[in-house]
């Protein structure tokens, strides 16, 4: 596959010859048609609650970075964040937006932090494309497959950056475990298996008594019809926002989804196959037993890949675990344990120990327009995998699949699934 860092370039447009003849870098082109003082990257924040939060409070400790603006639906975490980035340059400067559009209009803005719920993952991040931005976003890559195409479509067109929240690429164990698999420390592979968590941990925003009285009326503070996007008339529910809305399956995946960007995406990643896609997904699940929410909370899901390889993924235990002629490792979060303790030393001679910071990685790839450790192929080849799952066992059917040109083959019903479809809004 060609490497999509090959058709980066910075987002002001220039000369190529004249930026060649004159020795430019490209970051140093950047700075100087930018006059950023100390040359700065400015960011925007987009997605202020939850993970948007903690990843700004990563980006506000990287030198070189300034977050310049936030833009929530949700007033108070809008106004929460521009306190947090005020209180932490010591004045009053950052700037708020009510809608994402008006927030990638911002003066000199370079990049910015998509942390919304993933059904607006696709609209926001491929305005941002776009725009000229390039884009630190959350996982799973998109809500819809079909929209995680043109998503990408949008970043390498608009040659953009694009690093994925699946910060595992960049940890201590799961890189060594990524390295392992490669040195061929367990010779030929015999069993590839995934564990990713069960059930749903729900969050109750409002008393249970309450719920019923405040459906279809949305407090002042949020903008229901903005927090929705792509989801046209769905009435207020006062327990998805901020939290739950991940149990929902027309707003998020469960915990299947939530995870398959972490520990899948490792297994695919490990096996050099976060460029494609299964040629056929099979498995069963059950539904949570709640009125209102109706994700998976057990499954068990196997993708067969076209060289015969076969990944399980279950909800009954943690982590990757790859099993081979010469015994088993497996790695989960702080842990990386194996049959025999000697092969965890079966490292390649190039082996860098020093783990890099994830958002460190993108800040460095922006300015060096390489492609950075967790890139928007692989994210949303995690994503399709989990995606195609929830086909499968919505339908109750296996679904042979097309990874190339990701179609479904032989059932026109299963073809007409919402997560192989395009549920986007223009900015």
């Amino acid at each position: 596959m060609m490497n999509p860092s090959s058709n980066l370039i910075p987002r002001r447009k220039f000369l190529v010859t004249g930026a060649a003849a004159l020795g430019l870098a490209p970051l140093a082109y950047l700075r100087a048609q930018q006059g950023s003082p100390n040359d700065e990257i400015a960011m925007g924040i987009i997605g202020c609650g939850g993970q948007g939060s903690s990843n700004m409070g990563n980006f506000l400790g990287i030198r070189g970075v300034r977050v310049v603006a936030v833009c929530d639906v949700d007033s108070n975490n809008m106004n929460g964040a521009k306190a947090r980035v005020d209180g932490h340059y010591k004045n009053t400067d950052c700037k708020t937006y009510a809608h994402y559009a008006d927030l990638l209009k911002h003066p000199g803005l370079d990049v910015i932090c998509l942390g919304t719920p993933d059904h607006m993952h696709a609209s926001i991040g491929i305005a941002a494309a776009k725009a000229g931005m390039d884009i630190y976003g959350e996982k799973p890559f998109t809500w819809g497959l079909a929209e995680g195409r043109l998503l990408i479509d949008a970043i390498t067109k608009n040659k953009r950056v694009w690093q994925t929240g699946s910060w595992q690429r960049s940890a201590g164990e799961f890189r060594r475990f990524h390295a392992l698999i490669q040195n061929n420390t367990l010779g030929k592979l015999t069993r590839l298996e995934c564990g990713t968590p069960s059930g749903m941990s729900l969050q109750q925003h409002v008393p249970a008594d309450q719920v019923a009285k405040l459906i279809g009326k949305s407090p002042a503070n949020l903008d229901w019809a903005g927090w929705c996007g792509p989801v046209k008339n769905f009435p207020y529910h006062p327990l998805l926002h901020p939290w739950n809305w991940r149990w929902h399956h027309t707003f998020g995946g469960g915990q299947l989804l939530d995870w398959v960007g972490h520990h899948v995406d490792i297994a695919l990643w490990s096996l050099a196959l976060d460029h494609t896609g299964p040629v056929k997904m099979e498995g069963t699940g059950t539904l949570g037993n709640h009125e209102f929410f109706n994700s998976y909370i057990n499954y068990s899901y196997q993708g067969t890949f076209a060289d015969g390889k076969v990944l399980e993924v279950r909800s009954d235990f943690g982590g990757t675990k790859f099993t081979g002629e010469k015994g088993w490792i497996h790695v989960d979060r702080g842990r990386l344990e194996a049959s025999d303790p000697e092969m965890l030393r079966n490292l390649p001679a190039d082996y860098d120990s020093k783990p890099p910071n994830h958002w460190q990685n993108f800040i460095d790839c922006v300015r060096s327009r390489k492609l950075p450790a967790s890139y928007a192929e692989g994210a949303h080849r995690a994503a399709s995998f989990g995606q195609l799952a929830i086909v499968a066992m919505d339908s109750k059917q296996a679904v042979k699949w097309d990874p190339k040109t990701e179609k479904v083959l032989g059932n026109a019903e299963q073809a007409k699934h919402p997560r192989l479809g395009a549920r986007i809004i223009k900015a």
